[in-house]
């Protein structure tokens, strides 16, 4: 008997639930002011799908390179191999970028600059072009190491962690460059 109330009530059941529904109609003249917001859709930027829904505009795409590109002031500190404060200096530096993602930093020696490669984790990277890192202001220089941000915002200063090997030891500089 309780299969037979089963089977016949199931399908009541259904029907009154097929009926009470109904399907759901836009209202006319409402749209949603979200959906008129740019948003980048390009998965290479550091904002990648900022202000999602809305439409893809990737001119408001901002790249890891650009993050850093300026002119700063940078106000370094240079500790020994045993981790001694040996100097404290300043540079002007002078960051460019050559594509979205490969950056020159230029103001460290008289002549040249060194090439980083930025992620979109807001870090830049000393590329390596010899065995310990590139050759820096002497061939017998190596730099290796990199900056950061923790923001997009020009505001927020660079924090650099780069390692100096040469023929007269071992040196790290540690500092912060802000914009000017």
């Amino acid at each position: 008997m309780f299969r037979k109330e089963i089977v016949l009530g199931l399908p009541v059941l259904l029907i009154v639930l097929m009926v009470s529904c109904k399907k759901y109609v836009d209202k006319p003249g409402a749209t949603d002011p979200r959906l008129d917001r740019p948003y980048c859709n390009d998965p290479e930027a550091v904002n990648f799908n900022w202000d999602f829904p809305g439409k893809p505009d990737n001119s408001i795409c901002v790249y890891p390179a650009d993050v850093f590109v300026g002119n700063y002031d940078y106000y370094d500190s240079v500790y020994d191999a045993n981790n001694v404060l040996v100097k404290e200096q300043t540079f002007a530096l002078a960051i460019t970028a050559s594509s979205h993602f490969k950056i020159q930093v230029a103001g460290f020696c008289p002549t040249g600059a060194i090439t980083f490669t930025a992620g979109r984790r807001l870090r830049a990277d000393a590329d390596s072009t010899v065995p310990g890192g590139q050759i820096l202001c002497r061939d017998v220089d190596t730099l290796a190491g990199s900056f950061s941000k923790e923001q997009i915002s020009a505001e927020v200063p660079i924090l650099f962690n780069l390692t100096v090997t040469s023929d007269t030891g071992l040196n790290v500089h540690r500092g912060r460059a802000i914009k000017r």
